[in-house]
């Protein structure tokens, strides 16, 4: 059979997914809110082996070599592929390659671009439809529940019905609806020490989590409505207050988990005065320091020129809404 590939993006939420009611079926225990992303992607070619072969699980490097996955890769890889064999029946050996346009395990949800690409691959290694809704539930089952978000592009809400916490997610705008740009301030490169799995684990040790809980339907609501009126003020003001509590939640948990470097304050009381003196930009950030500055179109060069020269800063990632997944005509191998 020939290779088949994907190409899936990373999400950026803007109201959070932390804490599971179901670490199994990996089910949240509130609904949550995305922004597909445009360039920071994972792609993943897929091809049968003999039978009788072991499955092949192969990294490409940044350097364009393929080299055999580590064994953390590897294991979250055949733990996914376990899932997806017994949902599709579908037991012959593979050649499995992935890769990533950005930097892998520092909080920019590449285990939400990763596990979905997969998830992609492998049905349509199936003869199974490109279907973003179907593969939503299959992507949650890798473990990274902001997987079932990267399966549609635009902005998108995980569940879909926030009633029904075991549903897939929906896109409810088109990355067309609005402009929006993400420049993502690199702080640090290295992986985190306190992967998102176990901070979802330890969210709810937190004593101010079932506060957070009580909040995030009506956060939720306001979110949306700033995004489908185009209402900036609105949208930052709910943003930043979201991101600043789920990094509270983490870091009054039992044991605390501080993701945040003194770079990563400073990119924020900078945002915060650019978004005093008129500019339209906001922050937030995922389970890492590295923080995403989201700006409209109108003011994006203006933002950069005035955060281009703070120190602490890696690298700059220039990324937009996108999207989402498409199939591609080329291979990792």
């Amino acid at each position: 059979m020939n290779p088949v590939s994907v190409s899936s993006p990373s999400n950026i939420a803007l109201i959070k997914y932390w804490g599971m009611s179901d670490e199994q079926r990996t089910l949240p225990n509130n609904a949550s809110l995305s922004m597909t992303l445009s360039q920071c992607v994972s792609l993943c070619t897929i091809e049968s082996l003999s039978a009788g072969t072991t499955d092949e699980i192969l990294w490409r490097t940044r350097e364009g070599k393929l080299v055999p996955a580590n064994a953390s890769l590897r294991f979250g890889i055949e733990y996914h592929v376990g899932q997806l064999r017994q949902h599709f029946d579908h037991w012959q050996p593979l050649r499995i390659a992935t890769s990533n346009s950005f930097p892998t395990g520092v909080g920019i949800a590449s285990s939400a671009a990763g596990f979905s690409a997969l998830a992609m691959a492998f049905a349509l290694h199936c003869d199974q439809a490109f279907d973003g809704t179907r593969i939503s539930e299959l992507a949650r089952l890798s473990g990274s529940g902001s997987a079932a978000r990267s399966t549609f592009g635009g902005f998108v809400q995980w569940p879909g019905d926030a009633r029904q916490l075991a549903g897939p997610a929906q896109q409810f705008a088109p990355a067309h609806h609005w402009s929006l740009h993400d420049l993502i301030a690199v702080v640090d490169t290295r992986h985190k020490k306190v992967s998102s799995r176990q901070g979802h684990h330890l969210a709810a040790s937190s004593a101010f989590y079932p506060t957070r809980l009580d909040l995030l339907p009506q956060r939720l609501n306001t979110v949306r409505r700033a995004i489908l009126n185009r209402d900036f003020n609105a949208l930052a003001d709910a943003v930043e207050r979201e991101a600043i509590e789920l990094h509270m939640i983490a870091m009054t948990s039992q044991p605390p988990v501080f993701y945040w470097q003194p770079t990563t304050l400073a990119i924020l009381e900078r945002v915060r005065q650019l978004r005093g003196e008129g500019l339209q930009v906001c922050a937030t950030m995922d389970a890492g320091p590295n923080v995403h500055v989201l700006c409209t179109e109108q003011h994006r060069s203006l933002v950069f020129a005035a955060l281009s020269n703070l120190p602490g800063i890696v690298r700059w990632i220039f990324d937009q809404v996108g999207d989402g997944p498409r199939q591609l005509d080329h291979h990792l191998f």
